[in-house]
């Protein structure tokens, strides 16, 4: 059953019944408020889904304070989850439909249904950052912002950000729970929306017009930038110090021998890069998959792992996606086939490689998010 799936409820009556009574003689309605609370956030979290089937009562309540601070005792995790494809249900239709890949299972799972607003369903919108449980969608110029919950399905509308780059570049999300705030780190600055949804925009020095900006990484109040060279294609790293908002003045060139896709990550407190081996033969685009440990005081790199899984690398080909939830990185490769392998930081270990089942491939764009389960934090 997918997350939010009603066939049980419509194969049983009584549960039908039970949704549509208002009159309160239903079981369901009539137990204790804090019973259902405590009991219901002891479930993993895709059962909190198809237990808001059950009456109008429990739909409500994963919008209430006292049970989102139950399930944030709960002893049973929710899980880290990796969402690489959303779509659009029936075209132009502003139903979104998305997959997951659950690190904590090691499979894939179709994630609740959500829709556009109505003010917004007249614009183009692409999910371009996602933190702390929280999606930013952002119209073609980035300029117009929506922040949602997908676990509530709360919106916002952010103010528009005023920027002098035509087509400001968001690169990365970051929520903070205790100021009850985000920011947002555009290319070339950084802009703060607390709960009201206001913002302020801190200009930053610009990334050098000859890089181009390839992926990114968040990690001890410090943003890392994998770029490329538009005209040598050497790819390095450069950092920007998010408190004086200025870029450190070494750039740091990635090991050699491994220059095909290359991602960077902040996992486990430190930054990493995955990338590919420059070997490839007439059927692997790589001979193998590297990880590194980036020293920012030292500009080197330590290599942590290099999988070299021929089978797996046989039937994928470009990394497509790459990302990272507390001591696992995941790397996401893509030909025919979706493949998502994960590599443990903690115990040394690859993990058995999973092939993604998507529904249709039609009227789906990539995310590339990590995305973690947050009822508390709203947009």
């Amino acid at each position: 059953m997918a997350y939010g799936d009603v066939s049980v409820v419509s194969m049983m009556p009584e549960l039908t019944n039970s949704i549509d009574d208002d009159s309160g003689s239903s079981p369901w309605t009539s137990l204790p408020t804090d019973i259902v609370e405590h009991a219901l956030a002891l479930l993993p979290f895709p059962y909190i889904f198809q237990v808001r089937s059950i009456c109008k009562k429990w739909n409500s309540l994963i919008f209430c304070s006292q049970f989102q601070e139950a399930s944030l005792r709960c002893p049973v995790p929710w899980g880290q989850f990796y969402s690489p494809r959303i779509g659009w249900k029936g075209g132009a239709s502003p139903l979104v439909t998305w997959q997951s890949y659950n690190l904590s299972e090691g499979k894939w799972v179709s994630m609740p249904q959500f829709e556009f607003p109505t003010f917004a369903r007249k614009f183009s919108w692409n999910l371009i950052a996602a933190n702390g449980g929280l999606f930013c969608f952002g119209a073609s110029d980035a300029r117009r912002l929506l922040v949602c919950n997908p676990m509530t399905k709360r919106w916002k509308e952010l103010l528009p950000v005023s920027l002098d780059s035509k087509a400001p570049i968001i690169s990365h999300m970051i929520v903070d729970e205790q100021r009850n705030s985000y920011d947002i780190l555009f290319l070339v600055s950084k802009a703060s929306w607390d709960t009201r949804g206001l913002s302020v925009v801190f200009a930053a020095e610009m990334l050098p017009a000859d890089l181009i900006l390839k992926s990114g990484a968040y990690c001890s109040g410090e943003f890392y930038c994998l770029t490329r060279h538009f005209l040598t294609g050497r790819y390095t790293i450069v950092i920007l110090d998010l408190t004086m908002l200025r870029w450190r003045d070494n750039n740091i060139r990635i090991p050699e021998g491994f220059e095909n896709y290359p991602y960077i990550v902040a996992c486990s407190g430190q930054v990493h890069l995955v990338s590919g081996s420059s070997e490839a033969t007439d059927t692997m685009p790589m001979a193998s998959i590297g990880i590194f440990r980036l020293d920012p005081n030292l500009s080197s790199w330590e290599k942590v792992s290099e999988y070299s899984n021929f089978q797996f690398l046989r039937s994928t080909g470009a990394i497509y996606g790459c990302g990272a939830h507390g001591s696992k990185i995941y790397v996401v490769t893509y030909a025919y086939d979706m493949w998502i392998a994960v590599y443990n930081i903690s115990t040394g270990i690859w993990e058995e490689p999973i092939k993604g089942n998507f529904y249709d491939m039609k009227d789906i764009f990539e995310t590339k998010f990590s995305f973690q389960p947050n009822l508390r934090v709203a947009p």
